[in-house]
């Protein structure tokens, strides 16, 4: 066997360190690690895989929301490797310590994968080359670049269920999504326990009307597991032409077997805010998500509210999956004098702690406030909900929230692809980590205390659309928390939260005191 060739370089003492360690990492490889690292040449394709590589491991080392476990990534981006050469043939074994030996038939190699993001890098791509020279993706068109996404995915959803590679036709999709119109079920997911979770369904959607909810647990997709799908597939798989059907497996907390749904993909729509005007003088507010223009119709629903001589306002982001961060300051700041603190998010490295404060006094400043949440409510609707609670300037009522409070920022790395990346985590302005806990109300309602038979009655009227059953009409509190919201704004002598408070509880009280109405005939 002819013995490969070297490069050897000289490097001045004290100068380029980390050159320095690469040449000896080379220099003692073993001739076959080195013939089937170096020799082989990749396509043009796969050496800008690998600049993609390079640029992606430079973006998580100076961006993540903290210390990135990079052996835990690259030990994922392995087996991601694996997968996107389609080639069950690789084996790859870890050993003690870090390495790790790359098998393919007739031929090996071990590489070390440290924790050290340049060390373990240069190991990484030794062994995606390895991987490109034992099989036949290398010879396909993009199979370089599609073996790398594979590889991608896989290291970017190691860090958390929120992080992820975006590939360059997931990317443009991504940015149709954020235009507040394009093809798709209407549903925003998350991973939970590594399960694929339903955060909530976007209202007026195919998901929406399928009885879809906050919780619920989507195991396949088109008859695809969906235990390690990585976010971007799944986005991908859910979005296609309008009237297109795709098949979901879903699992309700509580019930012993999923249930297949089908849904038929419609232009989704979403119209941000919706106005009212309900009983007593009390104006109702929907905010459904935020988006580009939904600060422009909360504007006009607000004059409009203010016109009609609105007493008090119950503002809804129930089942709101959050949006723009942006958006969410400026939905705040109608509400709030100028310079109050709305949210602040805090980062890995010191001085990426960035504050956000209202720039306007609200046009609603001295008048009830009462804000819906539950546990379909993330991300911007939490940082609204928790701003305003935090100012003492609004009565929280409903549930806990959902608990979506880290800050995913989309970065470009080159060649049209980017990476969703966790940078920091939302504080309320007391400095309470909304991340995993939620923003609690000051008054539950919507889950009133009931007996286990009467809970699993009314549990089966709210799943009726999903499984087909036939709920129930006429119950007492169809809406017990925007009920019980009403009902505190028709009486409030003022904007005071710890009156609007004390209120809510007497309503509450006197509505459990009643008895409930027969129910109806279906």
């Amino acid at each position: 066997m002819s013995m490969p060739r070297i490069r050897f370089f000289h490097l001045s003492r004290g100068k380029f360190p980390r050159a320095r360690r690469l040449a000896a990492a080379l220099v003692l490889l073993p001739a076959a690690a080195l013939s089937a690292s170096l020799v082989f040449p990749l396509p043009r394709e796969g050496e800008e895989a690998v600049a993609l590589l390079r640029e992606a491991v430079r973006i998580v080392d100076e961006n993540y929301a903290r210390t990135p476990d990079f052996r835990k990534m690259y030990l994922a981006g392995l087996e991601g490797l694996r997968k996107g050469a389609g080639d069950d043939r690789f084996v790859f074994v870890k050993e003690a310590g870090s390495g790790v030996l790359l098998k393919a038939p007739e031929r090996e190699m071990r590489v070390r994968l440290s924790g050290d993001a340049g060390d373990g890098l240069g190991a990484f791509e030794r062994a995606y080359r390895f991987v490109m020279e034992n099989t036949a993706a290398a010879k396909k068109k993009g199979g370089g670049l599609r073996v790398m996404y594979s590889a991608l995915s896989a290291m970017l959803g190691a860090l958390d269920p929120f992080s992820g590679f975006v590939s360059p036709e997931s990317y443009r999709q991504m940015r149709v999504e954020h235009t507040g119109r394009y093809g798709g079920v209407g549903v925003i997911i998350t991973r939970r326990g590594g399960k694929l979770t339903v955060i909530s369904p976007i209202e007026d959607t195919p998901a929406f009307r399928a009885g879809l909810a906050s919780g619920d647990v989507i195991l396949e997709i088109d008859g695809a597991p969906t235990a390690d799908m990585p976010i971007t597939e799944v986005v991908r798989l859910m979005r296609g032409p309008a009237g297109a059907p795709v098949d979901l497996l879903v699992l309700r907390e509580g019930r012993a077997r999923p249930r297949k749904i089908t849904l038929r993909r419609a232009v989704i729509r979403i119209r941000s805010v919706k106005m009212e005007m309900m009983e007593g003088g009390v104006g109702y507010l929907r905010i459904a998500a935020f988006h580009a223009r939904t600060t422009r119709e909360l504007d006009d629903a607000l004059e409009e509210l203010i016109r009609r001589k609105a007493r008090g306002i119950a503002l809804d982001l129930r089942d709101n999956p959050g949006g723009f961060l942006e958006t969410s300051v400026e939905v705040s700041e109608r509400f709030l004098p100028e310079g109050s603190m709305v949210v602040f998010t805090r980062g890995r490295k010191r001085g990426e702690t960035v504050h956000f404060r209202s720039r306007v006094n609200g046009v609603w400043l001295d008048k009830p406030l009462v804000v819906l949440i539950n546990k379909g409510s993330a991300s911007a609707s939490e940082i609204v909900a928790g701003a305003l609670q935090d100012a003492d300037r609004a009565l929280i009522v409903g549930e806990t929230s959902f608990g979506k409070g880290s800050v995913q920022a989309i970065i470009p790395a080159g060649g049209a692809a980017a990476l969703r990346l966790t940078t920091a985590k939302y504080y309320t302005p007391l400095g309470r980590l909304i991340h995993e806990k939620g923003i609690r109300p000051d008054v539950e309602a919507g889950s009133p205390p009931l007996s286990r038979e009467e809970r699993r009655r009314r549990g089966e009227a709210r799943t009726a659309s999903l499984y087909g059953a036939k709920g129930e009409k006429g119950e007492r509190g169809g809406d017990p928390a925007l009920d019980l919201a009403a009902a505190v704004l028709r009486d409030a002598a003022s904007a005071d939260v710890e009156a609007l408070r004390r209120e809510a509880l007497r309503a509450g009280r006197e509505a459990r005191a009643r008895p409930p109405a027969s129910p109806a005939s279906p």
